[in-house]
């Protein structure tokens, strides 16, 4: 196996689960070395190197410039993604793992995107439920068609577009092959005027969400999210021929009602694993050691990103659009400066 050096760019509470999932990788051998962080004297920043033996920095471009990563895990607010990845990988880094939103536009996404195929680096977001043991075995199941054909997949949770949101949606487009969506309608309310949550103290935020999605298979993916919408991260496929639930708070975490089975709700044995931030990791590892792509490579990640911003120019438009979502810019910020929300 082959060994590497990694570190973590942003040392708060999901660069622990980082560093534990490093801890527990098995397809390489991992030597956790130093982390930055704006508050490297902080609580969290502090536990982290504790826990872990790490050198802490108060900037990651010295941190980077020392200590020569291989592997990196940007875990910033997601205004700093952008720039802390192309930093990383303009520094030698061979894979990063970026946390999620992507970033906070398109325009920077693709600018995240092209510095480091330039490099020949590998990028991963992390939209660590494409990992969950449920959600892999219900994409086998729909692309087995134990539901017959898929018409809808409903997906809902808590908080905004740029926080849970981006879950809810990439693992629609999971559990739909990523196929290409190729219409979107959507609106927001913001009557509470959010100017920041807890892990996305510097964006603005809307109270709810809802959005419809057209892929280019035939599937609808209905997406909601907010105070009114139900509070679990839950998942309905329905198909011609029966019904997938994920995650369903008063179930398992994964059933299927089946015509082309005689026995009810059919609820599966799992595959158990670490977590889903290992699997993640030891993915990027394959995808730096050329062994396949990341499921959560940067351009599959974008069409969450390109989904959400498509949600809020609709809003701002009132009508439906048609992919590519032609914007660069951060779509909820510009309408809250217009006065639009």
């Amino acid at each position: 196996m082959e060994k590497y050096r990694a570190g973590f760019i942003g040392c708060g509470g999901i660069a622990t689960a980082h560093a534990d999932g490093y801890r527990h990788v098995e397809n390489a051998e991992i030597e956790l070395i130093a982390g930055s962080d704006i508050h490297p004297e902080g609580e969290k920043a502090q536990h982290l190197a504790r826990e872990h033996g790490i050198r802490l920095y108060a900037d990651h471009r010295e941190m980077l410039e020392r200590e020569q990563l291989d592997l990196v895990s940007v875990c910033t607010w997601p205004r700093g993604h952008c720039e802390a990845t192309i930093a990383a990988v303009e520094n030698g880094a061979r894979g990063i793992l970026c946390e999620k939103p992507m970033a906070v536009s398109l325009d920077e996404a693709d600018r995240m995107i092209g510095a480091c195929e330039k490099a020949g680096a590998a990028l991963a977001i992390g939209h660590a439920h494409r990992f969950s043991p449920q959600a892999v075995q219900a994409r086998v199941w729909v692309q087995a068609g134990e539901i017959g054909e898929v018409a809808m997949i409903w997906g809902h949770c808590t908080l905004d577009l740029m926080n849970n949101g981006t879950h809810v949606i990439d693992l629609i487009s999971y559990l739909n092959g990523d196929s290409p969506p190729r219409w979107v309608m959507g609106q927001i309310d913001r009557r509470n005027r959010i100017e920041g949550r807890r892990n996305h103290p510097d964006m603005p935020a809307e109270d709810m969400a809802i959005g419809r999605v057209g892929y280019e298979n035939g599937v609808v993916g209905f997406i909601e999210l907010g105070e009114r919408a139900s509070q679990s991260f839950s998942f309905r496929i329905i198909g011609s021929d029966g019904i997938i639930e994920v995650n369903s708070p008063d179930g398992p975490p994964l059933k299927m009602l089946s015509s082309y089975r005689s026995d009810g709700w059919h609820v599966p044995r799992l595959e158990e694993t670490y977590s889903n931030i290992c699997g993640e990791l030891e993915e990027l590892v394959s995808a730096v050691e050329g062994r396949g792509a990341h499921r959560s490579e940067a351009k599959i990640a974008r069409t969450a990103l390109e989904t959400i911003m498509g949600i809020f120019e609709s809003s701002a438009r009132r009508r439906v659009l048609e992919f590519p979502i032609d914007v660069g810019d951060f779509v909820l910020e510009r309408m809250v400066r217009e006065g639009l929300v």
